[in-house]
């Protein structure tokens, strides 16, 4: 075959064609519901052959309205969170403050650094920021309210909660400062002596620091979801579950009609023709890399919900452990589609609103060895026995491992532990009166 023969320049067409389409499908599959829209509104912007669908009409002369779509849409706009998250709280107070606009903008940086709780997720140090102007910025963000946000761990919050109340000289801040682990690990009598104390004053201080906030985020965590339409809808109807995409910020693309005729009137200027071709064809490419997208995402998620049954019935304490690769063997794709799929879609249900991503979670071995539960069911399961636990009585370790056990889930006592402060709960013998 001649290099230049018309059959092997028309099979590297189509490579190029399968390869250009290939990566507006993983790109439209990678990017968020908002990104997607940004996408269309360029491609609307430069390709004349595209044009914007209305909003389907759910309700015409002569016909029923579509109370099903009506629901739905209500039903995902009232479970939308209305609250501030903590990082726009924190913001508002810095944007109200008499700051100088450098400091402002590192106090900003910083702020974007913290996570839900009001943690660094990572060391303020990784901002590059000069030293002086970090401890200035650092400042600021330590005195805004809450108390406590602005540390970069559970120690250094509750400093910063005593040093909110004037109680720098305190036993409970010496404790706090000077025998952190002692205090973690409940030696008391050692403590006291390193203190100097009686251990009745040492319990006294043990009382106070009980009375703090462990997780300066806490009101906020409870109403800090994604802001705008989730992707995907799950609705338990009896026995089942439904699955659906909500579809509200994907934009609805459609070839223009008027410019579908000007190309067929262009027949004679070979130049305008080409133009236009050019233009159908991208917009088609678009079009359907978007349908894929949300056939892909819709595919996926009725994978996970399938496998994740027990968590839409029963809550997030029974949510299984479950790998990429077992999805991505359900649905016959590659384990890099499934990724992809999830990274930043987000699925409401009963139980609120969850990352596609968060429902994929290593498996826990028991104590027999086995493998049947996820580290996430029993950070739930754990936060609920402490929820509902006598404030008076609060459940030690050893308890909570025996209550764990009796709801199958064999768990070690250093595993609640880590656990334990992973959620940013204190110690029993601190969590005593805390109310």
């Amino acid at each position: 075959m001649s290099p230049h023969s018309p059959q092997l320049e028309q099979g590297i067409h189509q490579s190029m064609v399968m390869g250009t389409s290939m990566k507006l499908f993983l790109r439209t599959l990678q990017a968020t519901q908002t990104e997607l829209a940004q996408m269309a509104t360029q491609a609307l912007n430069s390709n004349p052959a595209l044009e914007e669908e209305p909003p389907p009409i759910q309700e015409e002369s002569g016909s029923e309205p579509d109370f099903e779509a009506t629901r739905r849409h209500d039903y995902i706009m009232e479970t939308l969170p209305q609250h501030k998250t903590l990082r726009e709280h924190l913001e508002e107070q810095v944007m109200q403050s008499a700051l100088s606009r450098v400091l402002e903008r590192d106090a900003l940086a910083l702020i974007a650094r913290l996570d839900a709780h009001g943690f660094f997720a990572e060391s303020p140090d990784s901002l590059r920021i000069p030293e002086v102007r970090l401890n200035q910025a650092l400042r600021v963000v330590q005195d805004l309210e809450p108390a406590g946000v602005g540390a970069v761990d559970l120690r250094e919050s509750l400093l910063l909660q005593l040093q909110r109340e004037g109680e720098q000289q305190s036993l409970a801040y010496r404790l706090v400062h000077d025998c952190w682990d002692d205090l973690t690990h409940h030696r008391f009598p050692q403590a006291a002596r390193s203190l100097g104390v009686s251990e009745n004053a040492l319990s006294i201080a043990v009382h106070r620091i009980s009375r703090l906030n462990p997780d300066p985020g806490s009101y906020f965590s409870t109403v800090e979801q994604p802001i705008g339409s989730p992707d995907v809808l799950v609705e338990r109807q009896g026995s089942e579950l439904s699955v659906a995409l909500t579809g509200e910020m994907v934009p609805r693309l459609a070839l223009s009609a008027q410019y579908r005729e000007m190309l067929a009137e262009q027949g004679d200027k070979a130049e305008l023709r080409r133009y236009l071709s050019q233009c159908f064809r991208e917009g088609r490419e678009l079009i359907r890399a978007i349908e894929k997208r949300q056939e892909t995402i819709l595919t996926v998620s009725r994978a996970i919900v399938l496998r994740q049954k027990d968590f839409f019935f029963r809550g997030p304490s029974f949510l299984r452990p479950l790998r990429m690769e077992e999805i991505a063997a359900d649905t016959r794709m590659h384990i890099s589609t499934v990724s992809r799929a999830v990274n930043g879609k987000y699925l409401r249900c009963e139980h609120g609103v969850y990352e596609l991503r968060s429902f994929f979670t290593a498996a826990l071995l028991s104590s027999d060895g086995t493998q049947g539960v996820s580290g996430a069911g029993v950070k739930a399961q754990l936060r609920a026995l402490i929820d509902a636990e006598n404030p008076a009585a609060p459940l030690s370790d050893a308890a909570l491992q025996k209550l764990l056990a009796e709801r199958g889930f064999n768990v070690a006592r250093r595993t609640i532990a880590k656990y334990r402060d992973q959620l940013r709960i204190l110690p029993a013998s601190m969590r005593k009166s805390r109310l």
